[in-house]
């Protein structure tokens, strides 16, 4: 089978575990997740958007990235959507570890589980990317004489070893 076709196989089979777990925080008490989710996104919101509100934003945004996967359309986008929602979903694992942990870090309840499958999606749209990850990096990194390879990101700020160690510009005389 073909690497196109091993990809659009799993796109689909992403996007319909989207639309479906998305189309079930439509209709009130139907998700098993419903009360996490809302719990969840109050408290990334700080409660400014109400519970009732939350989950239909969430059941749009999932069933939304399903079909549009199912569809193969703008995958490159969703893709990146999904893998936003997917880092949310790690979320109440913080906010939440009497509902996620049974006592030790290893130790998962149901609820947590359920958010650690969560890294099987993640590594699948990851592969959808189709990206060379080590491009990448070679392609975010600045060579400094002094210091060695440094990250780009840090070339934005003002601490970052090569503005430090930037000779000053000469004067013309």
């Amino acid at each position: 089978m073909q690497q196109k076709t091993k990809n659009r196989i799993l796109a689909i089979s992403i996007g319909l575990v989207y639309l479906w777990f998305g189309t079930l925080k439509f209709f009130p008490e139907a998700s098993p997740a419903e009360t996490l989710a809302k719990n969840t996104i109050h408290e990334l919101t700080f409660g400014f958007i109400p519970d009732n509100i939350s989950i239909i934003l969430l059941a749009i945004w999932e069933t939304g990235i399903g079909i549009l996967l199912v569809a193969g359309k703008q995958q490159r986008v969703l893709v990146l959507l999904a893998l936003v929602h997917m880092m949310l979903t790690f979320t109440p694992l913080l906010f939440f570890p009497d509902d996620t942990f049974n006592g030790g870090p290893l130790q998962l309840t149901f609820v947590g589980q359920y958010i650690i499958k969560n890294l099987i999606i993640i590594a699948a749209l990851v592969t959808l990317l189709d990206v060379d990850f080590q491009t990448v990096l070679d392609k975010t990194r600045l060579k400094s004489k002094n210091l060695g390879t440094w990250p780009l990101f840090l070339s934005w700020f003002r601490w970052a070893p090569s503005k430090m160690y930037q000779k000053p510009p000469r004067e013309k005389v």
